[in-house]
């Protein structure tokens, strides 16, 4: 009889229950700690450093006036006639009649004045208030009371864009009324000598110094002008300056600056002047040739011309100062003159008014 498999199966069961207790068990792989990602890198930051601007070139505001200047006066005319103003007036074309404006003090134009003009004393005329009263689209007659103050203005006006002239003797040229022209009129040459020795231009000289800030010539003319004018002396008589050259004190004798041509410069010139035609007053190359540090007569013929020169210098920060009628008040002869006198007997009369004309 066979045994049963029975005590074998259960020897077997407790064998393995007791190599299951006795096995290890396997170990669990171990968690990792987390590595945080490493970060890129931030360059940091930098401060932001403003572009270095561009240095603007300082003006070289004396330089601009000054080529300004010569290139307006190279194609400017400075005087007209009475006789073309009064033809200009009678021609029964009004259309082409200038704007007439006598810069002579208030109460002188009230006294009489060519008819139709307006009254703006000279040393006003670059006032705002004034000079928007002017047009620009016509032609604009000056006049004064013999010819002087008035080329101021015309020249200022020309020089700020105006079509602007100035009559030839002024009211003196106009009309032989005395009361209405209320200045003393021209009685002739006072008869100082003359000589012919040249006098080359050799001396240099540094320029004046002022600014205004601006950079436009127009805008510098304006803010020279607004400057010069209320202090400014614009003639002196003959005597006065014959009596400086002739005091025997040479310290204080002025430059004394010719603007005729250079022609009649050779026919006999005030004692020591020196001769630039009056256009080319103003080139830079010559201005390097005047003191700032001495003052300065100009004359020309009659006083017109001069009168120019003069407005410039003084813009461009001379002391200057011009001979009242020039050559004309200087010396009786013809021929060193070398223009048209002045004569009470020639001059026109022509009519005048009263009645006042507001600016328009």
């Amino acid at each position: 009889m066979k045994r049963p498999f029975y005590p074998i199966i259960v020897v077997l069961a407790i064998v393995s229950m007791l190599l299951a207790g006795c096995a290890r068990p396997t170990p669990a792989p171990p968690t990792a700690t987390p590595v945080p990602p490493t970060a890129t890198p931030v360059p940091p930051t930098a401060t932001p450093v403003p572009p270095t601007p561009t240095p603007v070139p300082e003006v070289d505001e004396f330089a601009v006036l000054a080529n300004y200047i010569a290139e307006k006066f190279a194609g400017w005319t400075p005087v007209i006639t009475a006789d073309e103003v009064y033809e200009n007036l009678t021609d029964g074309d009004t259309s082409n009649d200038p704007f007439i404006l006598d810069v002579r003090k208030p109460e002188s134009y009230a006294k009489g004045h060519v008819p139709g003009a307006y009254n703006i004393f000279w040393k006003d005329i670059v006032k705002e208030e004034y000079l928007s009263k002017l047009p620009k689209d016509r032609k604009i007659v000056v006049y004064c009371y013999t010819g002087h103050t008035g080329e101021i203005a015309a020249t200022v006006l020309m020089l700020l864009g105006y079509d602007a002239v100035n009559m030839k003797f002024g009211f003196m040229g106009w009309s032989l009324n005395d009361e209405a022209l209320d200045q003393p009129r021209f009685q002739g040459p006072a008869g100082y000598p003359v000589e012919t020795e040249p006098h080359p231009l050799t001396e240099t000289y540094a320029q004046p110094s002022w600014k205004t800030g601006e950079s436009d010539p127009v805008a510098i003319v304006l803010a020279r002008a607004r400057e010069v004018f209320p202090n400014m002396t614009p003639v002196i008589e003959a005597d006065a300056l014959y009596e400086n050259l002739t005091d025997g004190d040479a310290s204080n004798d002025p430059f004394i600056l010719s603007v005729r041509k250079p022609e009649d410069y050779a026919k006999g010139h005030i004692q020591g002047a020196y001769n630039v035609f009056w256009k080319e007053v103003p080139k830079p190359e010559n201005l390097a040739h005047y003191p700032a540090d001495k003052p300065i007569v100009v004359y020309c013929y009659t006083g017109h011309t001069g009168q120019a020169a003069m407005a410039a210098l003084a813009l461009l920060g001379y002391n200057v100062v011009n001979l009242k009628y020039g050559m004309m008040g200087w010396t009786e002869k013809d021929e060193v003159l070398a223009q048209p006198r002045y004569a009470v007997a020639t001059a026109p009369d022509y009519p005048i008014e009263t009645e006042p004309h507001p600016l328009p």
